[in-house]
């Protein structure tokens, strides 16, 4: 018999719902031509903050303490794209990110702190994430249509493979005020 893993890879973010995700796969099918297919479209989502692999212990104490976080839901305009070339990063983005967003994702980096997760990052970049490993940039024939997400919880993801590649599997959900 298997025994379970003592660790997950995880993550806090916002997911997307299916009206979201169908308007950006319109938006990519119509709009923009990359070098590479897109990530799926299962796996979109706005990260709030990467913990990397983490015990199920920290896991389950990190649950426990953001139950008690007090973060009001907020609206989150998508409405405009980048590219990274150090990591050929093609990624929507809202042009403004709201303060709760902000403060969403600072209180989660403080937790995580507290249980020994440093964020890897140095600021915080909100994005969703369509192409990854580009060489160039993707060509881009118009620019998103303006959406807005109606952010009233977030989730924790556990993200693994599957014979498709990549998925994420919600773990727990939590709303926000």
């Amino acid at each position: 018999m298997q025994q379970a893993p003592r660790s997950k890879r995880l993550f806090f973010a916002l997911g997307l719902d299916d009206y979201s995700k169908q308007t950006i796969e319109n938006w990519l099918s119509q709009s923009v031509t990359m070098t590479k297919a897109p990530t799926q479209s299962r796996n979109w989502h706005l990260t709030l903050l990467f913990l990397g692999e983490t015990s199920n212990e920290i896991a389950a104490k990190l649950i426990t303490e953001v139950q008690t976080l007090s973060a009001k839901s907020f609206e989150l305009r998508i409405d405009d794209y980048d590219f990274w070339q150090h990591n050929g990063l093609f990624h929507l983005k809202p042009s403004v990110a709201p303060t709760e967003l902000i403060d969403l994702a600072a209180q989660l980096r403080a937790i995580a702190q507290q249980f020994g997760i440093e964020d890897q990052h140095t600021s915080y970049r909100p994005h969703i994430t369509l192409g990854r490993g580009l060489k160039h940039p993707p060509k881009v024939d118009a620019a998103p249509a303006h959406h807005l997400l109606h952010v009233t919880e977030f989730t924790l993801y556990h993200s693994t493979r599957d014979e498709h590649g990549l998925v994420y599997h919600p773990i727990t959900h939590f709303p926000l005020n």
